[in-house]
């Protein structure tokens, strides 16, 4: 069963949507399974149990809370559960202020240690004036925080905890690597390897422990234990974690250039097909000669107007309200038409049609004019299922950023194989063909963006001859790796290991107009249309 991450906030990606959605639970399965067996061989509890075990305590300091005005007492309060909490968590609460760079001193609830006194994990109590439980970074250090007998200069109480987390905590000249902050509710976690994106994990203690799911409670306490960030031996698992979730947005954002890279190419040489035959223009010369840079990049454009909708139709968090309605999920959503990704296209009237071109323009449209129904005044009493939309006037969707591409039609099977690209992942590796569907919910923005970046370093250009593909002799072909071409004359001076096969054994052959769209082995001269290896 998939962890439930309810109540843990993903800010900013501290992890990969995807990785702490679908992929933590796999990786905790090894620190679930010492729990166990420690408790069944040497009956120590399990940190979820001990932490489940705090919901009674939790309700009973909330209510004391909702009733005491005494900042005094509402610090003892907060400070009796914050100790439990605390101890469940591998962490002994040891109140005490330690010095910053500045002659300052910061009020902790506990820390640990390098093995040269240096530190590696502060827990910073941040306390609320009044009845509700502040956002911890939102808050400031209180005068009373400081233990009685702790002379020397104070954090000035105007300062914000995110500020003083910056400037004085992860600024110090020896900082600690690892900071928790604890309200009565909450507990952020903060890596300082993150911290200039503002990237953490925030836990609702409240929502956790109110709602009581196992895998919840599992996932918080294995997140936050001390065995976890700062093991006494060996490696933290938080690091371990964090190796295999950029592993795995790695591989997620591979299959993504993948798709988006063939993409381009079917939109390109669709471009090309309909302004030769249908439109009778020559594409390759005079007036209406196709720009090969133009092409490239609004063929980017366009897939990425298809990424967006599709990320943000998968994120209700994001929606502007029109995503909601029936009306407009059955009609003219993006999903509506991956829900065509594999429907059979026989007959040349399917295959050939504009039904998936006249679909995406219409939704493109609706993005960037937006929709405003009309006054339905003279049918009073009637129930119409209709949406609004307020426009999106992006560079984007701007039609004007894609003059070509407005010039043509794409037929249904060129789009719908398009689509099929961004919904399933690529075929497995050794003879395993099955493909996932790719969850744009679980993507991460940061992963959409690199996806992005890295396919603006590829080029477009036409096959001004028939040319065959080749690679280096001892290195495996990747279609998003450097690509490199030679003309069918310069074919035999190079072997079989230098040559590149499709799957059926064919050799890789782009034949002359065809357009392709790779990196490039070298920057290519304005008189050249392909490339040869270096050397």
């Amino acid at each position: 069963m998939t962890i439930d991450i309810t109540g843990i906030t993903n800010k900013n990606e501290f992890y990969t949507h995807h990785y702490l959605s679908a992929i933590l639970e796999n990786d905790l399965k090894d620190i679930f399974s010492r729990w166990r067996q420690q408790e069944e061989e040497n009956n120590i509890p399990q940190p979820w149990t001990q932490l489940k075990g705090l919901r009674k305590p939790f309700f009973a300091a909330h209510a004391m809370l909702e009733r005491e005005r005494s900042l005094t007492e509402r610090m003892a309060i907060q400070r009796e559960f914050t100790s439990r909490l605390m101890s469940v968590l591998g962490y002994e609460y040891n109140p005490r202020a330690v010095e910053l760079d500045e002659n300052l001193l910061l009020p902790i609830a506990g820390g640990i240690n390098r093995p040269d006194g240096s530190p590696e994990l502060w827990i910073i109590e941040t306390m609320g004036n009044g009845e509700d439980s502040p956002d911890p970074l939102e808050s400031s250090i209180l005068p009373e925080q400081y233990p009685q007998d702790e002379t020397g200069e104070r954090i000035p109480s105007d300062i914000a905890m995110e500020d003083l987390i910056t400037r004085q905590v992860f600024g110090k000249s020896e900082p600690p690597r690892w900071a928790l902050l604890i309200s009565f509710s909450q507990i952020l976690l903060l890596d300082r390897t993150k911290w200039n994106e503002k990237r953490l994990l925030k836990f609702d203690v409240r929502e956790i422990l109110d709602r009581r799911e196992t895998s919840t409670l599992q996932a918080m306490a294995a997140l936050l234990h001390r065995d976890s960030i700062c093991p006494k031996d060996g490696l933290p698992l938080l690091d371990t974690l964090d190796e295999n979730s950029h592993k795995h947005a790695f591989a997620v954002s591979e299959d993504l250039k993948y798709a988006l890279r063939e993409a381009i190419e079917l939109l390109g040489n669709e471009a090309v097909w309909y302004l030769d035959n249908i439109r009778k223009k020559g594409i390759f010369s005079g007036k209406e000669k196709i720009d090969e840079e133009a092409l490239s990049r609004e063929c980017l454009r366009y897939m990425y107007r298809l990424l967006f909708l599709l990320y943000i139709e998968a994120r209700p968090e994001l929606s502007r309200g029109h995503e909601k309605s029936e009306a407009f999920q059955k009609g003219y959503s993006l999903e509506s038409l991956r829900e065509l990704e594999l429907v059979k296209l026989n007959a040349p009237e399917s295959r050939n049609g504009f039904y998936f071109h006249e679909s995406i323009q219409i939704l493109f449209s609706l993005i960037y004019d937006g929709f405003q129904p009309k006054e339905q005044s003279l049918f009073s009493g009637s129930k119409y299922d209709t949406f609004e939309m307020p426009p999106l006037r992006s560079h984007l969707f701007d039609p004007k950023n894609t003059p070509l591409l407005n010039r043509v039609k794409f037929r249904n099977f060129i789009l719908q194989r398009v689509i099929e690209l961004m919904s399933l992942s690529r075929p497995g590796r050794a003879g395993n063909h099955r493909r996932g569907r790719i969850s744009y919910a679980q993507l991460g923005i940061n992963q959409l963006g690199a996806v992005y970046e890295a396919l603006l370093s590829y080029s477009g250009f036409f096959a001004e001859t028939d040319l065959y593909e080749v690679k280096k002799a001892d290195e495996a072909h990747n279609l998003l790796e450097t690509a490199y071409f030679v003309m069918p004359e310069n074919l035999p001076q190079y072997t079989d290991e230098e040559r590149v096969y499709n799957e059926d054994g064919t050799l890789r052959k782009y034949e002359k107009g065809v357009f392709i769209y790779r990196l490039a082995g070298r920057n290519r001269e304005k008189s050249a249309s392909y490339y040869t290896p270096e050397g």
